[in-house]
């Protein structure tokens, strides 16, 4: 009997996350330059790019996650994923007194970038090929 080498959803994930970040902070800077000229702009991307670097580094998490225990790899999931927005709502309300941004603006542009990048995440995962239960087998 052969054994296949455990296969992780990681890297469909990152590729997921890369793409709809890259596409997502193109999109919502271009629509804050629109609302409120170069501040908008630079408030959106702020705000983009802010929940792009929160979620990758989510994803270099998840990724010792899914190396360990797949037992734990759920909760695991959980406790990043609640790290990740427990980071990103603190960093927004630090930079929403910034001067220098709109901060509805930047608030905005990070929880729809969060959101694009979630879908991005999931689609990654669901597209990914990778075992559902590694050590499965007949029971």
């Amino acid at each position: 009997m052969t054994t296949t080498p455990r296969r992780s959803p990681v890297q469909g994930m990152r590729r997921g996350v890369v793409v709809a970040g890259l596409a997502g902070t193109a999109v919502l800077t271009a629509a804050g330059a629109l609302t409120k000229g170069a501040d908008g702009a630079l408030s959106a991307l702020a705000g983009s790019l802010l929940a792009f670097v929160v979620i990758l580094v989510g994803l270099l998490a998840i990724s010792l996650v899914v190396a360990g225990d797949p037992g734990l790899s759920m909760a695991g999931a959980a406790v990043v994923y609640l790290g990740q927005l427990i980071l990103l709502v603190a960093a927004i309300a630090l930079l929403r007194e910034a001067v220098w941004l709109e901060g509805a603006i930047t608030a905005g542009s990070a929880v729809v970038a969060t959101l694009l990048l979630q879908v991005g995440q999931l689609t990654g995962y669901a597209r990914a090929r990778h075992l559902v239960h590694p050590q499965g087998g007949p029971a």
